[in-house]
């Protein structure tokens, strides 16, 4: 029997172990009709990279899940009718990219890794004065979302509720997705949060200070400021493109590490920044935080021997992408020291992710921190042989990881 007779991207035991499922897709289905999605699977390196990369063929706008628009969702209230970075095309896109983007030079970025280190050695010291800890809860989840909440200027106090709502919103995404629904627990935070943000890009607004918001809402340079409904919709795609990503990169990461050995005993030898860096790029490629990226084809398009329809959706698989052996050779090994050049993670072409060099700085050195308090992790007894990946499918990483120090 194959693998790909009952494929479900919803099933658990896709869901626990996609790829392989992925490689039987990209041997035997290249293009693939899932009805869970309503939408066309891309799984080779090839044809997902060309998708990402002509966005006049794959355009990110009027996307349907499910058969269902997402400006068509009215529970999700103003956020179904803004756009931001992800579901917009040129001119838009460039206009909305030429503003954002200020904030993530790489010289702005780099300015920042004292205070990503202090504050990683501060969750590390934390987690690691208890002899079994939740790696999840202690450091892959406070870190990225307290970064993102100071550079949008978040007050300490709201930083709880900041969480809380990332959490939300992320899994109301998942069940959306699913169901075509949202929770009302998912819709109360999203107006909790609009209401919030509002709030704040006035105040910003009126008086500006040095954080992201203050800056997304003055015009500069000829670039118009975003509006209010913008700046929100803005927030959202940080929490979840910039939050979830690192979060799940350290789980994925560390989960990586202990299941090989001989690539955690050579780290043990070389914390080094770089070989951190190593670690944090391989495990893009090898357990991608990011499974795949949804495209609206504008034409009929001719990938893969087979015909995608105009106007239908298509699921460009980035995850089975960078399992691809004819990209990356014996692709099922996790090697720190690979070339891991074309890595398709953070997308491709003028969608690549904004928040790359952020992930790219908060990454290696948690991991470094790590590995100068605790280099020899295990998993504790409690926690589970089988991972909870959660609700999503789109995004992938531990919901929980119970490590204890050996």
């Amino acid at each position: 029997m194959s693998l790909l007779d009952h494929f479900d991207f919803f099933h658990p035991d896709v869901h626990n172990n996609p790829y392989p499922y992925f490689a039987e897709l990209r041997e035997k289905a290249p293009l693939f009709w899932t009805k869970s999605l309503q939408a066309h699977v891309l799984s080779r390196y090839e044809d997902v990279a060309y998708v990402l990369k002509n966005p006049a063929l794959f355009s990110s706008v009027d996307i349907r899940v499910n058969g269902m628009r997402r400006e068509d969702r009215t529970e999700l209230g103003e956020l179904s009718s803004v756009t931001n970075l992800v579901n917009s095309d040129p001119p838009i896109h460039t206009r909305l990219r030429g503003l954002v983007s200020r904030a993530f030079l790489p010289k702005r970025i780099s300015e920042m890794e004292p205070r990503v280190r202090e504050l990683s050695r501060g969750l590390v010291a934390e987690m690691t004065a208890h002899d079994e800890f939740d790696f999840m809860d202690g450091l892959a989840s406070p870190l990225p979302v307290t970064i993102i909440a100071e550079m949008l200027g978040i007050e300490i106090s709201r930083r709880r509720d900041f969480k809380r709502w990332s959490d939300s919103l992320m899994s109301a995404t998942a069940e959306s997705l699913r169901t075509g629904k949202m929770s009302e627990e998912a819709t109360r935070s999203a107006g909790e949060m609009f209401a919030y943000m509002k709030e704040i890009a006035e105040k910003r607004r009126l008086e500006p200070k040095g954080d992201l918001i203050s800056l997304l809402v003055q015009s500069s340079d000829g670039v118009e400021a975003l509006s209010p409904a913008e700046v929100n919709s803005f927030a959202v795609l940080l929490l979840i493109a910039g939050n979830e990503t690192t979060t799940n990169l350290l789980g994925n990461s560390l989960l990586a590490l202990i299941r090989h050995p001989e690539q955690y005993e050579w780290l043990r030898d070389n914390p080094s920044r770089e070989a951190c860096a190593a670690v944090a790029e391989e495990t893009l490629r090898y357990d991608s935080p990011v499974v795949g990226l949804m495209r609206r084809a504008t034409q009929d398009v001719e990938l893969s021997g087979g015909k995608v329809p105009a106007e239908s959706t298509v699921m460009a698989l980035v995850a089975s992408a960078n399992h691809d052996p004819r990209k990356f050779p014996d692709p099922e090994r996790f090697d720190p020291k690979r070339d891991t050049n074309g890595t398709l993670s953070f997308g491709h072409g003028i969608h690549f992710c904004l928040g790359a060099p952020l992930t790219r700085l908060e990454a290696p050195v948690a991991l470094q921190e790590l590995m100068e308090r605790a280099p020899r992790l295990g998993f504790a007894s409690r926690q589970p042989e089988r991972i909870d990946y959660g609700g999503s499918f789109f995004l992938r990483g531990p919901r929980s990881l119970w490590l204890r120090k050996s």
